[in-house]
Formats: structure tokens, C-alpha cells, sequence
């Protein structure tokens, strides 16, 4: 034992390794900071509630002010009695290449605003899927149980298989014909998100996936908000009426099926994920 213990204490002959009975130090065990953690987030929370009364309180305000400067009903300088509505009807097809004047109206004269009601389907469709997205299995499991359920309705599918190519058709007629008849990109996207989803409730969502999968459904509606911000761009920077009549035509035709493709995605995408959580 005297030996062994000269040895352990590094007095006999044989070397030792340097550090060898040496254990690594302990981290100080440390509780998490909770009451800190939670007084920042009930400040964020507070400025955010501050936040977002001042902006609504902006907002409300601007739009007061906006009506209060607004002419009267039945004054001549009211829009509806000036050469406005005369302009709209007489000059649509001359100057937006649109034989339909209500398409040259909404797509050319109120170009930047049909935009904008673009830009709010496409922030709405990602607002639902933030808050409805399913992230645990359990979830993703109960949903599909509830969808193979619904898909075994023999009546629904079979009267499906000749619904579906009618209205597919259908709302590519009212679609491609939009500039040219009554119709468009709003009332055609409708018409092809309704296919889809009586589609995806007779046969199952896997059906769909196989030609409508996550990376195409983002490619669709992306491309179709980038396509009509471009085509009106250049509608714009062209010089909007010294557009020649051909090509405007061709750009309301590209900026109709660009609204029909954000429609039709954000008409699927609710339905997706109100029902199942994911696409």
C-alpha cells in the first residue's frame, strides 16, 4: 500500500501523465432567468398593444380625413357627374385595348388598386397558414383519418368525375375571356379554385398532391403576384393610353390570368389548411 501510494503521489520511479487525476470542472448549475424572460415579454407585449392602437388610430384618422374631403353628393365636381364615367365607357376599349370595359377598368384605370386587393389574398393565405399550419403528428394524423372518412362518399366521387372537367373548363373560358366578355381573373380563379378543392374532397388530398404539390402551389401564387406587378409596371412605364391597342391587349390578357392564378391558390390554400393543417 506504501508503494502504491509513492506511485499516486508521483515519488517513484515511473512517470506519471501530467493531469491525469485532474476532472474537469463543474458548470455552476444556473436556473433560468423565467422572471426576466417574462418581464421582457410582457414589454414587448405592451409596446406592441401601444403600437398597434397608435397605427389603428392613424389609420382611422387618415381615413376620416379622406371622406371629409370628399365632394359632396349630387356637386359638379363629384367624379360621377363629370366626364369620368363618360371617359370609362367611351374611351375603355381605345385606350386600354380591352373590349370588355369593365376589365379595362378594373385592370388599367384601377390597375394599382385590384394590386393591392392581390396583395391582401396573398398576405391572407400567409396569415392562415401561420395560424392554422398543423406541426404534431397527432394533428397531422386525426386529419387524415377525417379525410380518408370524407373521400369514401362513392356518390361524391362519382359525380365528380364529370363535375370536375366541366368546371375546369369553365373557369378557363371565363378566365382567357375575361378582356372580351364578363368575367376575368377574380371570377375565373374562383371558378378553378372550386375544382380543386370538390377535386381534393371526392378523391383525397394525396390525389391532388400529385400534380399540385407544396413547391408548386408557392410557384403558382408568387408567379402570379410578381407577373401582374411586372406586366402593370410595364403597362405604366410604357406610357399607359400610348400603348399600342395589340399590345395592350396582350398585357390585360397576362395581368387577368396573373389575378386568376393568386385567386385560385389563395381559394385552395384556405380550404387546405382549414381543414387538414398543411397542404
Amino acid at each position: 500500500m506504501s508503494a502504491l501510494r509513492r506511485w499516486l503521489d508521483g515519488e517513484s520511479g515511473y512517470p506519471l501523465r501530467a493531469g491525469w487525476r485532474e476532472t474537469p470542472p463543474k458548470k455552476p448549475k444556473t436556473r433560468p432567468a423565467r422572471r426576466d424572460d417574462r418581464r421582457q415579454l410582457d414589454g414587448f407585449l405592451r409596446a406592441y398593444a401601444l403600437c398597434a392602437i397608435v397605427l389603428c388610430m392613424l389609420l382611422a384618422l387618415c381615413l376620416i380625413l379622406g371622406v371629409a374631403g370628399l365632394p359632396p353628393f349630387a356637386d359638379a365636381g363629384n367624379p360621377t357627374n363629370n366626364e369620368v364615367a363618360e371617359r370609362y365607357v367611351g374611351s375603355a376599349e381605345e385606350e386600354t385595348g380591352a373590349e370588355n370595359a369593365v376589365a379595362g377598368m378594373i385592370l388599367n384605370y384601377r390597375g394599382f388598386d385590384t394590386f393591392g386587393e392581390s396583395c391582401v389574398l396573398f398576405v391572407a393565405l400567409c396569415c392562415v397558414e401561420l395560424l392554422l399550419r398543423a406541426t404534431t403528428p397527432a394533428l397531422r394524423k386525426e386529419a387524415e383519418a377525417c379525410e380518408k372518412e370524407a373521400a369514401r362518399d362513392a356518390i361524391l366521387a362519382t359525380v365528380a368525375r364529370f363535375i370536375v372537367p366541366c368546371v375546369l373548363v369553365f373557369g378557363l373560358c371565363i378566365l382567357f375571356h375575361g378582356h372580351l366578355s364578363p368575367g376575368g381573373g377574380f371570377s375565373g380563379g374562383a371558378v378553378l379554385g372550386a375544382a380543386l378543392i370538390l377535386f381534393a374532397a371526392a378523391f383525397g388530398r394525396d390525389r391532388v398532391r400529385r400534380f399540385f404539390t407544396r413547391r408548386v402551389f408557392d410557384a403558382v401564387r408568387i408567379s402570379g403576384l410578381m407577373l401582374y406587378a411586372v406586366m402593370f409596371g410595364l403597362y405604366v412605364f410604357l406610357g399607359a393610353n400610348g400603348v399600342e391597342s395589340g399590345l395592350s391587349r396582350w398585357i390585360v390578357q397576362i395581368i387577368d390570368v396573373a389575378v386568376g392564378l393568386v385567386v385560385m391558390s389563395t381559394m385552395y390554400g384556405f380550404f387546405a389548411f382549414y381543414t387538414k393543417g398543411e397542404l
